[in-house]
């Protein structure tokens, strides 16, 4: 599979958060890219007694995260808003799998994973404690080639068929705004809505109607902090909500408030950040 599975969206108040961390990704371009959509890493350095939440609407995805003081862990794809409160400076290198790509890599089931978290050597044993003292000790580079030349020596020897074809779902469903309805996406590729539910079952661990809906609402999330005086039934109706009402509900569900508030929450980060390079 060639290209994104995943975006670069879903953090809050993008704008507010550049102020505080430094988040970079790196694309896995290899072989390993058939399981692998990209590393990422956060950096902080907050003043002495100062404070930081950062606020994530997850990806259908399973990060593999080193950390200096927890360790390696596997966190499954969320179900709602993770929060990430930060003090002090500190360090974080992440592997971030495609959909589907780590039970696919792993084989550890899909259904087990959702809000799942676990230190890592459960699944990759412990030498993935070793890994972790090697990349907190180590820049994003060298992170990069050890991690990757970790998760490439147990890639399976022959790709699943099945996943492949999970993949390009997901992907259309990233791709295409037009996308609304599960069974809209079974007919373009062929299957029925419940061979489609099983296979999104069988390798991501969540339907097809969240995926659909959680990148509507990375889509919306990212339009509203770029302009705050977005209309809100138009941009509902761009990104396939019948009505403005439905948007506001499915938006609240997930992130705790309406987009409304949400989008007066980016205005205001906006007007602090230009404030702060006068």
């Amino acid at each position: 599979m060639n290209g994104a599975t995943a975006s670069d969206k879903g953090l809050l108040r993008p704008h507010e958060a550049a102020r505080f961390i430094d988040l970079r990704r790196y694309r896995e371009t290899g072989l390993l890219g058939q399981y692998v959509e990209r590393y990422w890493s956060v950096r902080w350095d907050l003043p002495e007694g100062a404070s930081y939440e950062s606020v994530v609407i997850p990806h259908p995805c399973v990060n593999l995260s080193f950390m200096p003081v927890l360790g390696a862990e596997v966190h499954g794809p969320g179900i709602a808003v993770s929060r990430h409160p930060l003090t002090g400076g500190g360090r974080v290198f992440g592997v971030k799998f495609r959909p589907g790509g780590f039970t696919a890599f792993s084989g550890v089931e899909a259904a087990a994973l959702a809000d799942w978290s676990a230190g890592a050597a459960v699944v990759f044993g412990p030498e993935v404690d070793e890994l972790n003292a090697i990349i907190m000790n180590g820049n994003d580079i060298d992170a990069i080639r050890v991690a990757s030349r970790f998760l490439a020596d147990r890639m399976p020897e022959r790709p699943d068929p099945r996943y492949g074809r999970a993949l390009a779902v997901v992907k259309a469903m990233l791709e295409d705004r037009t996308v609304t309805r599960v069974d809209e996406v079974a007919a373009r590729f062929a299957m029925s809505p419940k061979t489609l539910q099983r296979l999104f079952q069988d390798y991501i661990g969540l339907g097809p109607k969240t995926l659909i809906r959680r990148y509507r609402i990375h889509d919306a999330a990212d339009r509203l902090a770029e302009d705050a005086g977005a209309d809100l039934a138009r941009l509902a109706a761009e990104l396939g909500w019948s009505d403005q009402a439905h948007f506001t509900h499915d938006f609240k569900d997930l992130i705790g408030f309406p987009p409304s508030e949400y989008a007066a929450q980016c205005a205001t980060a906006g007007r602090e950040l230009v404030a702060a390079h006068r």
